[in-house]
């Protein structure tokens, strides 16, 4: 079977336009999961000039992560519904808006109540587009190259938190903190008025829906493919969410919403309180931003080498592998001797290389272990439980941010809890050649 979910009958001869609309669509889509890495992390960014010039207490940024939380977990579970319902397009489109929109008022910002309002917004736009970008690229990629792709997609979240950490380095100490919300802002609306213009709905929206045959025999003629008579018909009735418990999907939606949680906590605690961290032990501001930029450094790497991992060994030895390697070097990290110089950001480099990229290639397997009906509702579960994850960290990190050692000690233990619930998933990624042929 295809991306489309069906067989298809006729394979046009334009391969080559063919694959070049297909990686079009795969870059377009993962430039939105760029957009949303970059508006994700610059209040995490900003935080110890926010600090230094308001007069806030930690606990209060602490709270107005959290609210930004609550935001995300709403939107992961909206957007899961809209993308199985509505369509992927609608709902990766109207999450880039909203971020967009809060992330460009935050920069004006005057009180601490606007702050949390424009962050818990913002989450309702950040928390759906890692899910919905996901599975809208598993349905525009080839079944041997969806995993690559997948990953490759959520990576981008990386990606942008190495485009904000560089740009902090260089706005926060000659432009102040508002300059950074501006900037992102701008570009994020800017890229989403392309958006409308350029992004299809994913066929596998499309061929559920018969009143939109049209549409979507202009996206298989440019995918080089030509539905079967019977793709014309409406497929049967979205299957209900409590199908995502029943006993073949139980194991792999339990435990894969598990490792999301510790996932999330993990990743969420770095983005927002690894620089406040850093700094309280000494580090200028430009260096705690540099910190968290070695970190996404070595999560785009890592994802990317998972990736290519999962296709020669399946998901289930690459991400228990890398998580278990994730937690020896948290453990390196909370014993190294104090010093803020090469060791520390080759440390912080290893650990996104590691436990990071283990929480992008998750993904992957995300795509891979929820069917087609089920896949954005099912990513949409795995990412609120993130979203419960990343809400503790930001309560958590107010008073881990205190000393180093708790700190990746306690990155250490999640590390752990994402190890054992990546074995408890039964619906892993096997090796390419071994039932990869078959769309899931």
């Amino acid at each position: 079977m295809n991306v489309t979910g069906y067989a298809t009958g006729v394979t046009s001869p334009r391969k080559g336009a063919a694959g070049a609309y297909r990686l079009g669509v795969v870059l377009l889509v993962a430039l939105t999961v760029v957009l949303d890495g970059l508006d994700n992390q610059m209040l995490g960014l900003a935080a110890p000039a926010l600090l230094h010039e308001w007069g806030l207490a930690r606990g209060v940024l602490g709270g107005i992560f959290a609210l930004g939380f609550v935001g995300m977990a709403l939107g992961t579970l909206a957007a899961g519904q809209i993308g199985d319902t509505r369509g992927r397009r609608i709902a990766l489109l109207l999450g880039v808006t909203v971020f967009g929109l809060a992330t460009l008022a935050t920069g004006f910002a005057a009180t601490v109540w606007q702050l949390a309002l424009l962050k818990t917004l913002a989450g309702v736009g950040l928390g759906g587009v890692p899910g919905t970008a996901a599975a809208m690229i598993a349905e525009f990629s080839t079944a041997r190259w969806r995993s690559l792709a997948v990953t490759f997609g959520v990576v981008c979240v990386s990606i942008g938190g190495i485009l904000g950490g560089s740009a902090a380095a260089a706005i926060l100490p000659a432009l102040g903190w508002r300059w950074l919300f501006w900037c992102s802002g701008v570009v994020t609306l800017v890229v989403a008025l392309a958006l409308i213009r350029l992004l299809p709905e994913s066929p596998g929206f499309l061929a559920r829906h018969s009143g939109r045959r049209a549409e979507l025999a202009r996206v298989l003629d440019r995918l080089g493919e030509v539905a079967p008579p019977q793709a014309s018909r409406d497929t049967a009735a979205l299957p209900p969410l409590s199908q995502l418990v029943a006993p073949e999907l139980a194991r792999s939606t339990l435990g894969l919403s598990m490792a999301m949680l510790s996932g999330m906590f993990l990743i969420y605690l770095m983005f927002n309180w690894a620089p406040t961290m850093l700094a309280a032990q000494g580090m200028a501001l430009r260096d705690s931003s540099l910190g968290l930029t070695c970190f996404n450094i070595g999560g785009t790497v890592g994802a990317l080498l998972a990736a290519l991992a999962i296709m020669g060994l399946g998901s289930r030895v690459t991400l228990t592998a890398m998580a278990g390697l994730g937690a020896v070097v948290c453990g390196v990290l909370a014993l190294m001797p104090l010093g803020h110089g090469v060791p520390l950001m080759v440390g912080l480099a290893a650990l996104g290389l590691t436990g990071s990229a283990a929480q992008s290639a998750m993904f992957a397997l995300g795509a891979h272990a929820f069917p087609l009906p089920l896949r954005a509702r099912g990513m949409g579960v795995m990412g609120a439980a993130g979203r419960i994850g990343a809400l503790v960290s930001a309560l958590a990190g107010s008073w881990l941010v205190a000393g180093r050692g708790g700190f990746f000690a306690v990155l250490g233990v999640l590390l752990i809890v994402n190890m054992l619930s990546f074995l408890a998933v039964r619906g892993h990624i096997p090796p390419l050649g071994r039932g990869r042929a078959k769309d899931l």
